[in-house]
Parts: structure tokens; C-alpha cells; sequence
């Protein structure tokens, strides 16, 4: 099924949620996708609407699958080399997490701070992601798995959807969930709000930020043309790219 074609249309069965191109093997479970999402809900539950919130959250995935996953310290360099954000903005974003001290450095490296270190460690124990403490510069040693996939997750490159808030990332997530699971139908607006923890307003402006670049696609319910569902736009590069994090690392069969 082209799902361009579909812009604006109403499904009119539900097999035809289920047989759009993405479409998952029944026989594969989702309990790494699962805990990904979220550990990346409970991460970015926090995020403001900022316009420039989404870089700020690509910079501190970065920075999180470092410390926690590997225990690495990490340079500003390192930062420059590894992520695509202009250099400046990546030097503003440390200031800033040093003035509100989240982090520490010294000689060049920078360390989680003791509260930051606390607080991952309450997103764990939400998220039910895999941790645990050791005697270390870094205490607190997470999920590699997770952190790693959750900074590619984060990772947008040029897209221009990175100059939206980062709340961008819960509402994709919630898509990819309902059609990973197989659910009948697409999240309505109300649904998508309800299942990504974002008010109304916010998500008006970034489901128009995400239809202006195609993102997702809308359709008009088959029972109530008052209700809009969402679904995601095959064809967008933005999506290709998570299908293929999700085949190489969730092991999930996305056709």
C-alpha cells in the first residue's frame, strides 16, 4: 500500500492499518523497543518546547551513553567529532549544563554531576531499565544497549525537524509503538497526547511542524470524520533511518 496516496483519506478497513509498508512480524516480541521507549519517555519527560530543545537532546543523549554506558568522561572535542551540531551551539549547551550543575570539568573532561547522577537513576528505576551503582569517578554505570539507541534515536542530522522541541521524539516513539504492536488503528490526536504525555497545544504545533516536512501522514477516521489519525510517511528519510535502528538492533522485522 502506498501510504502517500492515503493523505488526507479515510481507512477503510482496519486490515489496512495493519498492511501498510511497515508492517511488523507478528512472531517477534518488542521488549527491547519496549524498554527503549521508555526509558527515552521518562529521559525527555522533562523537555521544554523550546525550538532548540531537540539539539540540546541529541548533545546530552551523547553525553549520557559516555558517562553512564562506557564511564567515559568526555571532551568538548569528542562532542564536536561525534555529533552533527554546530560547534558553538554544542559549547553554549556545556556552559549551560555546568551553570545548572549537571555537570563538572576538569582538565578538559567533563563528569556527571552527583544530582544528574541521582536523577538518572530515578529515570531507571521508571523506566525499569537495567543499572547498577559501582566505585567509580562515575557511580553509575546503565544499559548500553539502551543509551546507545537511544542517542541514534535522538540523532537527526540535517533533518530540519531538529530545530522543533524534543518532545518531537515521544510522539514518534508513540507511533512506532501502535504500528509495531499491530493495533487496529492509528492513534487519534487525543490518543497520541494521552500516550506521549504532551498537552494538546504542544502537540497542534508538532504534528504541523511534522506535516509540513512529511513526516507523518493524516487520515480522517473511517467512522468519524471529526477524528484525525496519524501514521508515519514510508517514504520520509527520517523513518527509513529508525526502521533500519529497529531491524539491526531491536531485531524487529519492519516490512
Amino acid at each position: 500500500m502506498n501510504l502517500e496516496s492515503q493523505h488526507n483519506k479515510a481507512y477503510t478497513t482496519q486490515e489496512g492499518w495493519v498492511q501498510c509498508s511497515f508492517e511488523r512480524d507478528r512472531k517477534i516480541s518488542l521488549p527491547v523497543f519496549h524498554g527503549l521507549q521508555r526509558f527515552l519517555m521518562e529521559l525527555n519527560i522533562g523537555q521544554t518546547t523550546n525550538r532548540q530543545s531537540y539539539r540540546a537532546a541529541n548533545i546530552k543523549t551523547r553525553l549520557l551513553e559516555q558517562w553512564f554506558g562506557w564511564s567515559n568522561p568526555v571532551t568538548r572535542k569528542f562532542l564536536k567529532r561525534n555529533t552533527t551540531e554546530d560547534p558553538a551551539y554544542i559549547d553554549r549547551s556545556i556552559n549551560r549544563y555546568l551553570d545548572n550543575g549537571r555537570c563538572t570539568e576538569t582538565k578538559g573532561y567533563l563528569y556527571p554531576s552527583e544530582s544528574l547522577t541521582e536523577d538518572m537513576a530515578d529515570i531507571c528505576i521508571r523506566a525499569q531499565t537495567p543499572h547498577e551503582w559501582k566505585k567509580a569517578s562515575i557511580k553509575l554505570n546503565i544499559s548500553k544497549d539502551i543509551l546507545g539507541l537511544s542517542a541514534l534515536m535522538n540523532e537527526r542530522g540535517n533533518d530540519p525537524l531538529r530545530g522543533v522541541s524534543g518532545q518531537l521524539i515521544r510522539i514518534e516513539l508513540s507511533i512506532w509503538e501502535q504500528l509495531l504492536s499491530q493495533r487496529n488503528l492509528p492513534l487519534c490526536s487525543s490518543e497520541l497526547a494521552h500516550r506521549s504525555r504532551i498537552k494538546k497545544s504542544t502537540l497542534t504545533t508538532l504534528l504541523d511542524a511534522a506535516m509540513k516536512h512529511k513526516l507523518f501522514i493524516s487520515t480522517i477516521d473511517v467512522e468519524d470524520e471529526r477524528i484525525t489519525r496519524w501514521t508515519l510517511n514510508s517514504r520520509h528519510s527520517r523513518n527509513k533511518y529508525i526502521k533500519s535502528l529497529l531491524e539491526e538492533n531491536v531485531k524487529t522485522t519492519v516490512r
